[in-house]
């Protein structure tokens, strides 16, 4: 059985949080992302104080926006595929500013 993407999603944010280029990356970093997936369902990040939080639904007044398939963010999540090389073979797309895409490559 696959695990939950939301699950997942909590799961290695979590993990990344330990690592200390991703508490750099969020180091005075307030964003909301709205993650809007091929087969139409929707998540959305609050960063803020050091952590992000990841909920199903969508958010007001995203700063970010990511679309992908659901296949594309579960390699993402689980390192199998960086934010980088997504974004390049157009599995990845993401509208937000420069600075907010450099910081992608520390969370993913």
């Amino acid at each position: 059985m696959t695990i939950d993407l939301l699950e997942l999603m909590r799961e290695r944010i979590a993990i990344g949080l330990e690592r200390e280029k991703t508490q750099e990356a969020l180091e005075g970093w307030e964003r909301k992302a709205l993650l809007s997936l091929k087969d139409g369902k929707q998540y959305h990040f609050l960063v803020a104080d050091g952590t992000i939080q990841v909920n199903e639904g969508p958010v007001d007044n995203p700063d970010m926006r990511i679309q992908a398939s659901e296949d594309t963010i579960r390699k993402l999540f689980l390192e199998q595929m960086g934010a980088t090389a997504a974004i390049l073979k157009r599995k990845l797309k993401v509208k937000g500013s420069a600075s907010d895409l450099m910081k992608l490559k520390h969370i993913f």
